[in-house]
């Protein structure tokens, strides 16, 4: 019995409707809609130049988050 071969755009439909049912099966939605109604993301850029020296301490910061978090609740104890 020979295999069946698919194109790549063939292939990269049938993983996408795979993984959307898995996150249908999986409550993965309901975790997204979670995520939409009860978080708030920021993004910051550094520039290599002016800011290596915060760059290489986030780098070595395992716990990047926590480590912001606690810089911005310092701040807010100290400062109101």
């Amino acid at each position: 019995m020979a295999i069946k071969q698919f194109t790549e755009e063939e292939a990269r439909q049938r993983k996408n409707a795979r993984q959307r049912e898995y996150a249908k099966k999986t409550g993965y939605a309901s975790q997204q809609n979670y995520i939409k109604n009860n978080t708030k993301a920021y993004t910051f850029r550094f520039t290599y130049s002016k800011d290596e020296d915060i760059i290489n301490k986030l780098e070595i910061t395992e716990n990047k988050l926590g480590y912001i978090k606690a810089l911005i609740r310092k701040d807010m104890e100290e400062n109101g």
